[in-house]
């Protein structure tokens, strides 16, 4: 492991500014996607209510069926090919979406393989390439670069929203995938250029079948007492936020009469809040601990939902949905690296791409069966009313977390601050 010494910054470990710039190409070139694919499905292809729920079900169904898999690859083998591989696939899927538009046979059914093929490559090289961290950098590290990746993505995400509205606008919604296959291809480029040696896979990873490794990675997971719970607040907070999100793009642009531009701003500003998130997280859990930041995020979550429910079309009620949705994805992206974090650091070298895949597969299992509900309540019950019980329903995920033993915990396991021994009774902090 390459890793930087605790006091020198991160920004001079070079391995890691190319893992963190391949994070960034690819965050980017995905949030010009993001504009462009729920454009093309509802305005260029017409599409209902339902069929955008399949769309977004076929997006969320890979990590339900090849989770598992995935984080059995990742412990088997290298993690670096196979994140390298995943971009390459996705790169080729996406040329079908503008190809098809230049000859005249872009539909529905088209849009729903490319979602499904790239969310499942996308599925392959998240596992490695999140749980190749911690063989780059040491466990005191984790947390200041989850923050900084978290950064970059979000300045990324909002960057690439914000340009894929403008070209959207100039090009075609079609067109603007092309970004999001460069994005991959300088990806791919990034990756590859890491010169940090990967530590070889633990061979005890492949003394038993495919199925019995994925088994003892469920095991592991289900039965630790840090990281099962933590999952069990992400199911319910994923879920629950898959289901409102399904139903945000088709109530923008047409209940609420949102063009292009005005979508790609919207997310743009939502994103930056992420760089909030991420900024602001490492402070404010040194300074309170991070369950008081994670429950604190959680609690908040409904209340930036309420600005999407009672704006009406006009820029005052653009306004306060970037508000909402600003604070949003803060109170996300620092509850996310916390968490992220903790089961980085608590988890077992040899379990890590167990660990994580298990965890996409009972987290993000929930989002397929969220987006065909939101399809069915949003034609049933109506967009409005399915957006109003979802907000109702964000109060979940805080409960839960507040019902467990992560309440109670002041460090991350690992970092400086868990180490420092207790000062003495009436010592100033």
């Amino acid at each position: 492991m390459s890793g930087a010494p605790a006091g020198r910054s991160l920004w001079r470990h070079g391995d890691f500014l190319r893992y963190w710039s391949a994070c960034a190409v690819d965050v980017a070139g995905s949030g010009v996607t993001g504009v462009a694919l729920p454009l093309i499905a509802v305005v260029s292809l017409h599409a209902t209510v339902w069929e955008v729920s399949l769309l977004s079900f076929a997006e969320r169904l890979p990590p339900l069926l090849a989770a598992l898999p995935a984080g059995a690859l990742a412990d088997r083998h290298r993690k670096r090919p196979l994140m390298i591989g995943a971009v390459l696939v996705c790169a080729v899927a996406f040329t079908a979406v503008p190809l098809a538009d230049a000859f005249g046979h872009l539909s529905l059914e088209l849009l729903y393989a490319v979602a499904l093929v790239t969310s499942g490559a996308s599925l392959i090289g998240s596992t490695p390439r999140i749980s190749y961290l911690p063989s780059l950098l040491p466990g005191e590290r984790l947390l200041e670069a989850n923050a900084k990746i978290g950064v970059v993505s979000s300045l990324a995400d909002s960057a690439g929203a914000q340009l894929g509205g403008a070209i959207v606008t100039i090009l075609g919604a079609a067109r603007a995938v092309w970004c999001d296959v460069g994005s991959y291809l300088a990806c791919a480029l990034l990756l590859g250029s890491i010169r940090t040696p990967e530590p070889a896979p633990d061979p005890s990873t492949r003394k038993g079948s495919m199925r019995t490794e994925i088994a003892d990675g469920v095991k592991y997971v289900v039965g630790h007492p840090t990281i099962r719970p933590l999952l069990l607040t992400g199911t319910v907070y994923t879920g629950v936020f898959a289901l409102v999100t399904t139903l945000w793009d088709v109530y923008l642009l047409r209940d609420l009469s949102y063009t292009a531009r005005t979508l790609g701003t919207l997310l743009s500003v939502a994103a930056l809040g992420g760089v909030a998130g991420a900024l602001a997280v490492e402070r404010l859990v040194d300074r309170y601990g991070p369950a008081r930041v994670m429950l604190t995020a959680l609690a908040i979550a409904p209340f930036t939902e309420v600005p999407l429910l009672l704006a009406a079309p006009g820029r005052t009620g653009q306004v306060a949905i970037a508000a909402g949705l600003f604070v949003q994805l803060a109170c996300a992206t620092a509850q996310g690296s916390t968490q992220r974090s903790i089961r980085q650091a608590v988890c077992a070298p040899g379990m890590q791409g167990r660990m994580l895949a298990t965890g996409q597969w009972i987290t993000y299992g929930t989002r397929p069966l969220a987006a065909l509900l939101a399809g069915a309540a949003g034609t049933w019950l109506g967009l409005w009313n399915t957006l109003a019980l979802g907000t109702a329903a964000l109060t979940i995920p805080f409960l839960v977390l507040l019902a467990s033993s992560i309440r109670t915990m002041h460090h991350i396991p690992g970092s400086p601050a868990a180490s420092r021994p207790p000062r003495p009774e009436g010592e100033p902090a």
